[in-house]
């Protein structure tokens, strides 16, 4: 068993014990009815083909049992015996069937539960994780994990217990009884058992190492639709067309050819059982006629019983083969769906967690190093403070560490021990959960992320506020404007990603959200840098009134929007080269003046 599989059998599996073991007995049920009903097929015959009323040959402790019976219901005649072994007959077949819905309906509830619960837990994995763990994984392969894997999960794997579950307690019992009956020649019949184990286990194999190439390919199909979709403006631009198809197509008929493989192995498992149960069948024919035909402990009525009993074997035998196939292929993603939902958080947040304090200082690095993989340092010996309810700005090339250092005040990742420290007031980050710290931040990033939903539910999004609250957050927000002039005002629908609104109009609602938040630090990642200039002006009357008595942090690329910060780091290659006012940087003539005449050149 898979670490996944144990994870999946003591988290999810384990919980719905009482029910797995209800069902259980209302499978022993079934098959105690249905066994029962065959039985009574011996008298019928014996009834229906007797010339007198006598009881036949008996030959073991079954036939006593069966022919007192018999002996009773004779006594009210041959047509009227026949007549309630007929009601009889039906009403044991009744009370199987009643049986066999019961199990049913009490297995299918107990594999949604499971679903239920697994589904819940993906989701939860996919809403907390750090970011670093979703960088791992494309976004499509993580979407094909929580639809299609998941589907595939229960179709062949929560199904193939279920089947295994029955189709053992259905063969069980029968055999037992084929044993009670005669079991010599049970034991001729099962001689080939072993055999066909051994070639099932070996198809199985194969299907299992397949079926997770198959899963593995689905993810990587679902990725490229998913990318082929979000990049569809950049791929009409370059002309891209023929070369996504072409490429799609290739990825395409290599899961084509992955499906036919898994079929054609899960479709062997029928013809496989049908041929082993002719070959079952044709020795038992021979076998037992013989024993029937030289008196060998067999009666010709109790042959047939035996006969029907052995039949029906066959298709719970059948399934057992199936479901062993399909319990291979469905651990294929099972695998892949216990590897999200079994994974840690690389972030760990400690045992005794301190209160967020009042900040009456501000955020300090202390000789911070840091580098996203071992390598290269994204950051080096970082040592500065953002003071408390002061603007301070952030400025330099792309790939210099700006949007590092805010991901760090988020804790979105770890600083190993001997990389420095970072100090809310004197409270390190490590003694702070993520959390608690990012309930005291507000972020306004320069792609703004909105939902198919309402503006007042993307405005109070993740918080619980009055109408009231949210309009004065609008007005705050410069927003109230254009909420006005939508057709339901603030109950308008603003459409998948928010694509109802401008650039500008979805980074006010974005303004307003922190503003609700009413954090007392707030991050400002390029907020206005792919904006016009209307709606820059807009946005920036908006975040003017947002930064009023917070302790804000400017990540800019446009220097004219940060003038005014109090303080203005210059970081480049992930080293902190200047820091002061605009006039300060400007007067030194450095990288910072560089910079700004470049910009007024521009």
């Amino acid at each position: 068993m898979t670490k996944q599989e144990k994870y999946f059998t003591k988290r999810f599996a384990g919980k719905y014990k009482c029910q797995y073991g209800l069902y259980l007995l209302l499978v022993l049920l079934m098959s105690v009815f249905s066994i029962t009903s065959i039985l009574s097929l011996n008298n019928f015959l014996q009834i229906l083909f007797s010339t007198q009323n006598e009881i036949t040959v008996t030959y073991s402790e079954l036939d006593k049992i069966l022919n007192q019976i018999y002996g009773h219901f004779l006594n009210f005649g041959k047509q009227k015996a026949l007549i309630y072994f007929t009601l009889i007959i039906l009403g044991i077949y009744f009370l199987k069937d009643v049986f066999t819905w019961l199990s049913q309906y009490q297995i299918g509830r107990t594999r949604n539960f499971i679903i239920r619960d697994i589904r819940s837990a993906l989701f939860e994995k996919f809403s907390t994780q750090d970011i670093s763990f979703i960088g791992k994984y494309k976004k499509g392969d993580l979407l094909s994990r929580f639809s299609s894997d998941l589907i595939e999960f229960e179709e062949s794997f929560l199904k193939a217990i279920q089947t295994i579950i029955n189709s053992i307690i259905v063969v069980l019992l029968y055999v037992i009884m084929l044993f009670y009956i005669d079991h010599s020649l049970t034991l001729s019949a099962i001689v080939l058992f072993p055999l066909a184990a051994l070639l099932t286990s070996f198809l199985g194999g194969k299907l299992r190492h397949t079926s997770k190439k198959l899963q593995d390919s689905n993810a990587k199909l679902v990725s490229t639709m998913e990318e082929t979709l979000d990049g569809s403006r950049i791929i009409l631009s370059l002309s891209a067309t023929l070369f996504v198809n072409k490429r799609f197509r290739s990825f395409n008929e290599a899961y084509f050819r992955l499906r036919n493989k898994v079929y054609r192995k899960v479709d062997l498992a029928s013809p496989q059982s049908e041929f082993l149960s002719s070959i079952f069948i044709a020795i038992l024919l021979l076998i037992g006629s013989y024993r029937v035909i030289h008196s060998l402990g067999l009666s010709a009525t109790m042959f047939i019983v035996y006969l029907v009993l052995f039949i029906l074997i066959i298709k719970p035998a059948k399934d057992l083969s199936t479901a062993y196939y399909n319990l291979k292929r469905g651990t294929a993603s099972l695998n892949r769906i216990m590897e999200i939902a079994d994974s840690t958080n690389i972030i760990k947040e400690p045992a005794n967690t301190s209160c967020f304090p009042k900040l009456n200082k501000g955020i300090t690095f202390l000789d911070v190093n840091f580098a996203y993989t071992e390598g290269q340092k994204v950051l080096k010996n970082i040592n500065v403070t953002f003071e408390k309810g002061k603007t301070t700005a952030i400025v330099g090339a792309s790939g210099g560490g700006k949007t590092t250092m805010t991901d760090l005040i988020e804790k979105f990742y770890q600083l190993k021990d001997d990389c420095g420290d970072i100090l809310f007031d004197d409270v390190s980050i490590n003694s702070l959960t993520g959390a608690e710290i990012r309930k005291n931040i507000a972020v306004v990033t320069q792609e703004t992320i909105l939902f198919n939903d309402t503006v007042a539910n993307n405005i109070a999004f993740g918080g619980d506020y009055s109408m009231e609250q949210i309009i004065n957050a609008a007005n705050t927000a410069n927003a109230t404007e254009f909420i006005e002039q939508l057709p339901e005002k603030f109950e308008t629908n603003i459409g998948d990603k928010g694509d109802m609104l401008s650039g500008g109009q979805k980074q006010r609602i974005s303004i307003a959200r922190a503003v609700l938040k009413n954090s007392p630090i707030l991050i400002l990642d390029e907020a206005t840098s792919a904006l016009d200039t209307e709606s820059e002006r807009k946005v920036q009357t908006a975040l003017d009134n947002l930064t009023k008595n917070r302790t804000t942090i400017i990540i800019a690329h446009r220097l004219s929007t940060i003038i005014n910060a109090d303080k203005i780091i210059v970081l480049q290659d992930g080293e902190i080269k200047e820091q002061g006012t605009h006039e300060e940087l400007y007067s030194l003539g450095g990288i910072y003046y560089n910079l700004f005449i470049m910009q007024q050149v521009g």
